[in-house]
């Protein structure tokens, strides 16, 4: 899939490396060197993903984050780069508007997988902003803009953790926006599967007495899961287990220790995509059915 990402970062190093590493993937790579030029360029020129770092001259990226999530350009996803050593950047990074974050020095594996993730995200939310324009147009009533704000609200989550403080950490950062149901048992978890709802499984790569990576694909090949975002937890340079899992089909993961406020942003950017498509489909056999039942109508 091509994108267009925006590289700002006022250090020109910085922006020559992470150009190369995207370009490589065939990532298109516009770069700014300022928070201005970066609002100026997103608001005359197409950027699917903002790649932008918190410290730099002026307009530091907090503000610029901000200023992107007004009503023109509050659809463009913002990765925001943080230093390692300043956890409480993404705390305000969150409340600036940020969809996620990469930390200092970027990791090659999760660059690429932020930027797809957020990419994807931005294809669908365009997807539903030109629906919604079109059915406006055509005079028909439609309700697509309402779940681009309320999209992730009250989300349902299937943890699979056996490690008690490990889920007491995931339950302190996603309880007061989603709905969490655990489990420490795979086999109980997938029989859930076939009978609930869930939006979005994060799995434990460290099961004591089981295979995380097993269960992930279990997962993939029940009719019912196939399309349930799986967000797997891995211990840092598990870089093997890691891409067999992104491989199989996991959409995204996150290395212990977790941090709250980044587990935040990547469970909103995946139950959102879920909620999306969901939404999508649900539109589109309404629009089948509806031209079904008029052609019908204009043969009578």
């Amino acid at each position: 899939m091509t994108a267009r990402v925006l590289v700002v970062d006022d250090v020109d190093a910085n922006v020559k490396l992470l150009e190369a590493r995207l370009s490589a993937e065939y990532l298109e790579v516009r770069t700014a060197r300022s928070g201005r030029e970066a609002l100026e360029i997103c608001a005359n020129e197409r950027v699917d993903v903002v790649l932008l770092d918190v410290m730099m001259p002026g307009m530091d990226g907090f503000e610029v984050c901000r200023q992107l999530k007004s009503p023109r350009t509050q659809h463009i996803p913002v990765i925001m780069v943080t230093a390692l050593d300043h956890p409480s950047d993404r705390v305000r990074g969150l409340e600036a508007g940020a969809d996620d974050f990469l930390t200092k020095p970027v990791d090659d594996i999760a660059l690429v997988k932020r930027v797809r993730n957020l990419a994807r995200l931005k294809m669908l939310t365009d997807e539903m902003l030109m629906r919604s324009s079109t059915e406006e147009q055509m005079g028909l009533a439609g309700d697509w803009l309402t779940p681009l704000d309320q999209v992730v609200r009250r989300g349902r989550i299937l943890v699979i953790e056996d490690q008690e403080s490990a889920f007491e950490r995931i339950e302190e950062a996603l309880q007061g926006e989603f709905e969490l149901t655990h489990e420490t048992d795979p086999a109980r978890a997938l029989l859930r599967l076939p009978n609930e709802e869930f939006d979005l499984m994060i799995v434990s790569l460290d099961l004591k007495h089981a295979d995380g990576l097993r269960l992930c694909s279990q997962v993939r090949s029940i009719d019912r899961s196939r399309r349930l975002p799986l967000l797997v937890l891995a211990e840092p340079g598990d870089d093997t287990r890691l891409l067999r899992g992104l491989d199989m089909g996991v959409n995204d993961y996150i290395l212990r220790p977790i941090d709250a406020n980044e587990l935040l942003a990547r469970a909103r950017t995946q139950v959102k995509r879920k909620r999306y498509v969901d939404h999508l489909r649900v539109r589109l056999e309404h629009s089948e059915r509806d031209g079904h039942s008029r052609s019908a109508h204009r043969t009578a």
